[in-house]
């Protein structure tokens, strides 16, 4: 009887559990209210309503200890609303002015340098890396490679050329070290440090690397890419979960990125692009709570632009076939944005950094030339004559 009551003790321990596990997942994977149903899908979307309230939401964000003129932005921004300018904010608010085509209006070239002279002053001059001023949570080597690719938008680089790249970059062997120190098991952030490349190429100045080093960087990649899903699923997990998940996604967008500026196909972009429309949620976006909210944002944009980037590397057949599937799911990812964004104060409710506004903008430009590629037609009205970043610069 012992023994039974025992077992019978442990089993409820397990059930509980797992029952806690579920209930945990359902939460945290939660992708938010279906928007979508009563949508015409066909029909353009106007976020002129959202729109209005990007320039309230600029100015927050501007450092209190300066006097802001809309005609003469400068870039003492905070990553946080009403903070102290740091790195994440003046780079992010020189990308949102790049992006919406307001940069040359409403700055001047006096006005940019000094902008452009903020972002240089978080540089180690010992090191060429950008590790100061980082409130972002974000590793160095991605706030390198962000704030090298905000200088360019601004028209300048780097006071100090990046020598830690030739630690990395010069030899196959120093390449491979620096994968094997990825964090596979979260490969989304652990591939930020692909943004070490990244910052390579907008700023190449004063390096001395083998004329080869992309080529060398871009088979290490491709030599970890996974051939089913086109994705890199290097975890320990991945041999059990071997299904494209949105983590794998946010992941190989970075991968992605180097190959697009090195001006080289990307390998197995049919699966990557099957892989894209698998993990699209039933509420037109590709995040969920656990991934920042269950909302459209960042990872949004390397589902869109991985489509845009990867029609470049299929077949013309391949293209043909899948072309109506990615209309359908811009198109509803469209209806999710008319359904979070077009509502008063909805850019304050889901945005509470600058980096976020970042992602989302980058991903509505990103959805007009995809649409506009496709169909001839922008997807969008209401936000003007939208850039991508990822066109100019190697990293985001």
């Amino acid at each position: 009887m012992k023994i039974r009551r025992v077992a019978i003790v442990l089993a409820s321990l397990m059930f509980t559990v797992i029952l806690g596990v579920a209930i945990a997942a359902v939460y945290l994977f939660y992708p938010g209210p279906d928007g979508t149903r009563d949508c015409a899908e066909e029909s353009q979307i106007d976020l002129q309503q959202f729109f209005d309230q990007i320039p309230d939401f600029i100015e927050k964000y501007y450092d209190p200890a300066f006097e802001y003129n809309p005609l003469d932005v400068r870039g003492h921004f905070s990553i946080d609303a009403g903070g102290v300018e740091d790195l994440y904010g003046a780079v992010d608010m020189a990308y949102i002015f790049w992006i919406t085509g307001e940069l040359e209006s409403r700055t001047t070239e006096e006005g940019r340098a000094a902008w452009a002279g903020i972002i240089q002053g978080y540089q180690n001059p010992r090191t060429g890396l950008f590790d100061r001023g980082n409130y972002s949570g974000e590793s160095v080597l991605h706030a390198t490679a962000f704030a090298t690719a905000g200088l360019k938008l601004l028209g300048h680089e780097p006071l100090y050329p990046h020598l830690w790249a030739e630690d990395i970059f010069s030899t196959p062997e120093q390449i491979e070290a620096w994968l094997d120190s990825f964090r596979w098991e979260q490969i989304w952030s652990g591939s930020h440090d692909t943004g070490a490349a990244a910052a390579v190429i907008d700023a190449p100045k004063g390096i001395n690397l083998p004329a080869n080093w992309g080529d060398m960087v871009l088979a290490a990649f491709t030599d970890r890419a996974d051939s089913r899903t086109g994705f890199w699923k290097n975890a320990g997990r991945d041999g059990i979960l071997t299904f494209p998940t949105t983590i794998d996604l946010g992941g190989a967008a970075h991968f992605w990125w180097i190959y697009y500026h090195l001006g080289e196909e990307i390998p197995h972009a049919p699966q990557a692009m099957e892989s894209i429309l698998r993990t699209q949620r039933r509420t037109g976006i590709w995040g969920g709570r656990v991934f920042n909210g269950a909302f459209p944002q960042g990872i949004d944009f390397d589902a869109i632009n991985g489509y845009r980037f990867l029609l470049g590397s299929v077949s013309p057949d391949f293209r043909e076939g899948i072309t109506e599937q990615i209309i359908a799911s811009v198109d509803q990812y469209a209806c999710a944005l008319d359904f979070h964004l077009n509502r008063p104060g909805s850019l304050e409710d889901l945005y509470n950094s600058s980096h976020k506004l970042v992602g989302l903008l980058n991903t509505l430009a990103e959805v007009n030339l995809l649409y506009s590629e496709l169909t001839g037609e922008a997807k969008l009205t209401g936000v003007g004559e939208l850039r991508s970043a990822l066109d100019f610069v190697a990293w985001q």
